[in-house]
């Protein structure tokens, strides 16, 4: 008899431990596993696992039966977290044979009531020493906990405790291995935006040399065919100076501007009134961006920082007459029933390459040859932290709507 009985505890923790491995992949699905095994194993009533997750809270993660656990809940300290953090902290299994008169268990003695609870058991789970859970047990209706099942119990913690943890230990895995990628990658793009600094710079120090060898004392003026040449030298160098500057001064603003984001000052505005004022002042060397705006519109507000997105739309109108936009459309356009303002910045310029359309907004991606890919990445940035969203779609014509949430009068 004793012999039948200890063969059917390895045969259960056998089959426990084959589920646990065929499943580990999916956390949500071995924690049910573990739940599951606890009521075969225990016998128990009820039972729930309690996870303690990365900002160290401990959450209901799974249980048994589903609708009586409050699955995805946090404990808090008016439902025994300080109990709880104790028993993890003890590494010890606690046992309440009497929920409803254990002043440790307070927090359920309505439910221990209610239920009619007769006994408890906690057992706490551990990877590599560090707690990471604690698996419930429940009996009810008068049935008791048995010291029988103890070896069992512990096995099943074992076990879980070990499933848990390798799946904790392979996304740790998987966030560093993206994190060295993510490093990788920032390392290879910062490479590229020095590589355009530094030859920016050389450009500008070969002309700057240019100019001040054709404005030296020894320069031949007397010669008004090669003073008319030397003019025309020094105009072109001059030029190309003024050119890398600017663009050095966009690099660097774009850079900034990814790096030290600033809290947005947000005001009601008309987004119409907005755009007509904002558009006679942007300066392009471009086409004039025109203007469609929904007569909807008129009198309604929302609320926005006007520096912040004055830098948005200049940061789009940048891009269309980059990629060779010869019509630039701004218009507006009521959502009601989401409500919402879009604001689109349409052009006809390059259509942007598929694989590229999915990461526009991601930083250093760009399709400049000489872009720092933080244009648009801070555009984002901007949007969303003024509460709204922005995307883009590119076809025969290129758009980007921008989204803000309505105020309601």
């Amino acid at each position: 008899m004793e012999k039948d009985k200890k063969l059917s505890d390895i045969k259960d923790a056998f089959e426990t431990a084959e589920l646990l491995l065929a499943c580990r992949a999916e956390y949500q699905k071995t924690t049910n596993v573990i739940v599951e095994s606890a009521l075969k194993i225990s016998g128990a009533d009820r039972a729930c696992l309690i996870i303690r997750n990365k900002k160290d809270e401990l959450i209901i993660k799974a249980g048994s039966p589903q609708n009586a656990h409050g699955i995805g809940y946090k404990i808090t300290p008016e439902t025994g977290e300080m109990f709880l953090r104790q028993v993890m902290s003890n590494k010890s299994i606690v046992l309440i044979a009497n929920p409803s008169g254990d002043c440790r268990v307070s927090y359920m003695r309505e439910l221990a009531t209610t239920c009619r609870i007769s006994s408890i058991l906690f057992l706490p789970l551990f990877s590599e020493s560090e707690p990471i859970g604690i698996l419930v047990f429940d009996w009810v209706g008068g049935r008791k906990f048995s010291n029988e099942v103890t070896e069992k119990i512990k096995l099943l913690g074992r076990l879980a405790s070990k499933s848990i943890g390798m799946i904790y230990k392979r996304r740790k895995d998987q966030e560093k291995t993206l994190q060295d990628e993510e490093s990788r990658i920032l390392g290879e793009h910062s490479s590229q935006v020095a590589h355009i600094i530094r030859n920016s710079l050389m450009v500008i120090g070969g002309f700057s040399e240019r100019l001040l060898n054709g404005l030296s004392p020894q320069s031949n003026l007397g010669n008004s065919e090669i003073h008319s040449e030397l003019l025309n030298t020094l105009r072109e160098s001059a030029n190309i100076i003024d050119k890398e500057s600017k663009k050095l001064e966009r690099i660097v603003n774009d850079v900034l501007a990814f790096s030290s984001l600033k809290k947005p000052v947000l005001e009601t505005y008309s987004i119409n009134e907005f755009l007509k004022e904002e558009l006679l002042n942007i300066a392009s060397n471009g086409p004039k961006p025109i203007l469609k705006l929904s007569k909807r519109l008129d009198g309604l507000h929302t609320a926005f920082d006007k520096k912040m997105l004055s830098t948005c739309l200049v940061g789009l109108i940048h891009y269309a007459i980059e990629n060779s936009a010869s019509r630039i459309v701004v218009k507006t356009k009521l959502k009601p029933k989401q409500q919402e303002i879009m604001l689109s910045v349409i052009n006809n310029g390059k259509q942007i390459n598929p694989h590229i359309l999915k990461k526009i907004f991601s930083p250093f991606v760009t399709t400049e040859i000489d872009g720092t890919g933080l244009g648009l990445a801070n555009v984002q940035s901007i949007i969303r932290c003024q509460g709204g969203n922005i995307c883009v779609l590119s076809g025969d014509m290129t758009e980007f709507r921008i989204t803000l949430p309505l105020i309601k009068a």
